[in-house]
């Protein structure tokens, strides 16, 4: 079922961050083309065209009245790589003649020609938080593949079994010390409540204030782990570790995690898991399962005030993000001997873990935000509206280096949600497929190809046809072409002006004859263009190229061409 739009009440005062591929080798490049592949599609109808070893230019078929097809340039490189598949493109359009040819006007630029259009306002810059986060995702890839991981899998270092922990029980914990997580402070901490699947410690020298967390909030903290996170992350990604046997994973609170973002004009980070806590030979290892949340605190210098109610509308969705994460990391890492899951896949992953919060979870357990839709989506449909307001500026396949913006998030979860719109079976939202993407050895979109059978290049361009189509007026909404469980359209537009500042964040350039235009594409991205088509002319020539009219796409980044006839 499609899920209407209710209004979003905006989360004031904090960046709320908790926080592969296939490999192929490079391609000859196809020659620019003179003659263009006819394409003659019915309303609703797609071709997707390999622009280096079928053609890099097609026509886009007249009719007796006037059509319009959607043309999306489009990359299909599924690696990932350390700075991320990056290349410059030209998209150019020409009349065609009755007789098939272009004008000649296709072979030349000129002075009136226009770069790539550009949205009316800056992508976001990447965040102290995001960062942090992805640092530690990727030094987790470097953990699953180092000796110690090595050593804890051979079983040759046992960690010590605990008992269950007891209400009152002291213990000590290595936190962060700096967002580099190089150093540690060493933390003591009081078991304050002990559920069946966690334990949450409060930090012994966390200040005392008159708004802070009572022992009725952290019940009520851990009876929604208990019940509803635990059980979701479980059931959609498998089993997470139990290094220490205790059948628990920690949540300590401390004023250590706000003390590792002393100015929050970057944004805050909130809480984090961290792999390394999982093998036992890592320097610094807590040799159990266990997540990290800030706490309550006074206002000093760029850093705001987190409230109770703040921090307790913030823990919920961060700790069913980490939870995955952690999960991620037993199932690939420890249980198969693998590779951490590629940062973009496992972020995707994390964040639809957040819709599975707002779906699963009734709103009166919610009492800090307006709804559970607004605790546990609004990060995800910003993130998301940042992506798809320019898609082309985005990877889709993120580095493998921390620094990325809030938009690569967005574009994992809109990635991630499509699929299990499209190749999940089970009720519970997706979790089917989701199980087989995260308990396996395999990684990014290797996996993703494995677990629903068909090939990355065309998932993505049918995905960013549907990142438009999505509930367009008068479009049919079949097939995979559309979100079938959100109507992202009507969400954004009825969220207009008061959040978001466009209808609905994907808005194409209109081509209807001569167009050109250049700029970046990024791995896994596409460049959008609407095409109007005259009626009982010879049609519309689309044809790309690379950083000049005479240099053919870069063929790292496996470029393809997705046309769907809109009317």
């Amino acid at each position: 079922m499609r899920h209407a739009a209710p209004a979003l009440a905006v989360l004031c005062g904090m960046a709320l961050v908790a926080c592969g591929g296939e490999p192929t080798g490079p391609s000859p490049g196809q020659a620019l083309c003179s003659a263009p592949t006819e394409v003659d599609l019915e309303i609703g109808a797609v071709r997707l065209v390999d622009a280096l070893r079928e053609t890099s230019c097609v026509n886009l078929a007249a009719g007796t009245a006037e059509r319009e097809y959607l043309f999306v340039l489009y990359s299909a490189e599924g690696r990932a790589t350390q700075t991320g598949v990056t290349g410059e493109v030209g998209i150019r359009t020409s009349e065609t003649e009755l007789d098939g040819t272009a004008s000649a006007q296709v072979a030349q630029s000129t002075a009136s020609d226009e770069p790539w259009q550009l949205p009316a306002f800056s992508q976001a810059t990447p965040s102290t938080a995001t960062a942090f986060h992805q640092m530690l995702r990727v030094r987790e890839g470097e953990v699953a593949r180092s000796p110690f991981a090595a050593l804890s899998r051979a079983g040759e270092t046992m960690a010590a079994l605990r008992d269950v922990p007891v209400l009152g029980e002291k213990d000590t914990f290595n936190v962060c010390a700096t967002t580099a997580c190089s150093t540690f402070n060493r933390v003591g901490a009081t078991a304050r409540f002990v559920g069946r699947h966690g334990v949450i410690y409060v930090d012994d020298s966390l200040p005392t204030l008159a708004d802070q967390l009572t022992p009725t909030d952290l019940e009520q903290l851990g009876t929604l782990f208990d019940d509803h996170l635990f059980p979701l992350d479980t059931t959609a990604f498998g089993r997470e570790s139990d290094i220490n046997g205790d059948e628990r994973i920690a949540i300590l609170i401390s004023d250590e995690v706000n003390a590792l973002t002393p100015d929050c004009s970057g944004g805050r980070i909130v809480g984090y898991f961290f792999g390394g806590d999982l093998i036992l030979t890592y320097p610094g290892s807590n040799k159990r399962e266990v997540f990290f949340a800030f706490a309550p605190v006074l206002s000093k210098g760029n850093c705001p005030a987190v409230s109770r109610a703040g921090a307790l509308r913030a823990l919920a969705p961060v700790l069913i993000h980490e939870l995955q994460h952690m999960i991620s990391f037993n199932q690939h890492a420890l249980r198969r001997n693998g590779d951490d899951e590629t940062l973009w896949l496992n972020e995707g992953l994390s964040h639809y873990a957040e819709e599975l919060g707002f779906r699963a979870i009734p709103d009166q357990l919610c009492p800090n935000s307006s709804s559970c839709f607004s605790e546990f989506m609004s990060g995800n449909l910003f993130n998301a509206f940042e992506y798809l307001r320019d898609p082309q500026a985005t990877h889709l396949i993120a580095p493998t280096r921390p620094g990325g913006p809030l938009a690569e998030r967005g574009a994992g979860w809109l990635f991630v949600s499509w699929l299990t719109d499209h190749f999940a079976t089970d009720t519970l939202r997706g979790t089917d497929l989701t199980r087989r993407l995260v308990q396996t050895a395999n990684t990014g979109a290797q996996n993703i190809a494995t677990a629903t059978g068909v090939p990355f290049a065309t998932l993505a361009g049918e995905w960013h046809l549907a990142n438009y189509l999505e509930n367009l007026p008068g479009f049919p909404q079949q097939g995979r072409l559309r979100y079938r469980s959100f109507d992202l359209r009507d969400l954004y537009g009825r969220n207009f002006p008061q959040v978001f500042s466009r209808p609905y964040p994907l808005e194409p350039s209109i081509s209807t004859g001569r167009i050109n235009r250049t700029g970046p594409l990024r791995g896994g991205s596409g460049a959008h263009l609407r095409v109007v088509v005259p009626a009982a002319g010879g049609g519309i020539t689309v044809r790309v190229n690379g950083a000049s009219d005479v240099a053919r796409v870069p063929s790292a980044l496996e470029p393809r061409m997705a046309v769907v006839r809109i009317r």
